[in-house]
């Protein structure tokens, strides 16, 4: 069962259904619903104009708390970066654009299918319909030549990129240790730090959200081999960076992923509108399956993006929503 809440826009949602013909499946609510009510094959859409920040940061906590997946759906565009959602664990975000041409049973399946539960042992997965999601295949063939730079890139176009997520100390919380000013210090020195670390691969800092970065790095071989060996290097260098670069004396972790797949391209600060499978896909990777203190490389990155000799320090870490991935050795300092 689908259920949208909505307390302000349930007129126009429910225009936007009218063209199917049976709406058993979907429910729209004008509260959250009772989560000893919802099973496990259910999800949850907040209309964004519905709910101030805080009220929805309260709606979401149970919600999160039981492994029930959700979405967003935002009939007037006023969410001013949807990204953020995906980096909060949203499972969907439907736009004016949608509404206005109309909701329909296949699309929110199509976004379900994406919604997929690892169980203990991190060696499988479930999708939410009960169904084993097909293995995908490998990406087609790299491009070749020498990447000419962001400029040639064009606003946008749909092109093929690596998509690499960075974070900070995994789960844990370091503005409740630090404290707000100091973390927003620490931040801004972070973004110093990756970018300067990442400047000779390419790499463009595409997407921010708190403790957690989003590159894109150009679809060329070498780039990548270049962005992952950079990455294994700050994994290998993490306590020298936090003391001397961010000036942290608490222990934190550096969490990288790192997949491959094609988005429509738009300038950095300007991405409120991209929403794409391969960006749905890196969020969920890099904040559900990926570990601290590892880079976690999903089977879509090609053989030949990866660095030679390394082979053997990835290792099989199961599939995460359909896509087999792999883990780097882990890095135990003593």
């Amino acid at each position: 069962m689908i259920y949208i809440v909505s307390s302000k826009n349930s007129a126009v949602l429910k225009r936007a259904l009218e063209n199917e013909k049976k709406q058993d499946w979907i429910e729209i609510l004008s509260d959250t619903p009772d989560k000893r009510k919802l099973k496990s094959n259910d999800e949850v859409y907040f209309d964004y104009a519905s709910f101030s920040p805080a009220e929805l940061k309260k709606a979401l906590a149970p919600l999160k708390k039981n492994g029930v997946y959700w979405g967003i759906i935002d009939p007037k565009g006023a969410a001013r970066d949807p990204a953020s959602f995906f980096f909060d664990g949203a499972c969907d975000y439907i736009g004016p654009t949608l509404v206005k041409e109309g909701l329909t049973k296949k699309r929110f399946a199509e976004a379900f299918s994406w919604a997929v539960e690892i169980d203990s042992g991190g060696e499988e997965i479930k999708a939410a319909n009960g169904k084993v999601p097909e293995t995908k295949k490998k990406s087609q063939k790299l491009p070749s030549g020498k990447f000419e730079g962001w400029k040639t890139v064009h606003t946008g176009a749909m092109g093929h990129f690596f998509f690499l997520l960075v974070s900070l100390s995994g789960k844990t919380n370091l503005r409740s240790l630090i404290g707000d000013i100091a973390f927003n210090v620490v931040m801004k020195r972070l973004r110093d730090v990756l970018q300067q670390g990442f400047w000779e691969t390419d790499a463009l800092l595409w997407m921010e959200a708190e403790d957690t970065y989003l590159f894109l790095v150009p679809p060329r071989a070498s780039n990548c081999k270049e962005t992952i060996e950079a990455a294994l290097k700050m994994i290998l260098n993490t306590r020298l960076i936090c003391m001397e670069k961010l000036d942290l004396s608490v222990p934190v972790e550096f969490t990288f992923a790192l997949h491959y797949g094609q988005t429509i391209f738009h300038a950095p600060g300007k991405t409120g509108s991209v929403i794409a499978e391969s960006v749905n896909y890196i969020f969920h990777l890099g904040i559900k399956r990926a570990e601290a203190g590892r880079l976690t490389i999903s089977d879509d990155v090609p053989e030949e993006a990866l660095p030679d000799g390394l082979e053997d320090f990835f290792s099989p870490a199961g599939v995460f929503e359909g896509i087999p991935i792999r883990h780097s050795k882990r890095v135990i300092f003593k």
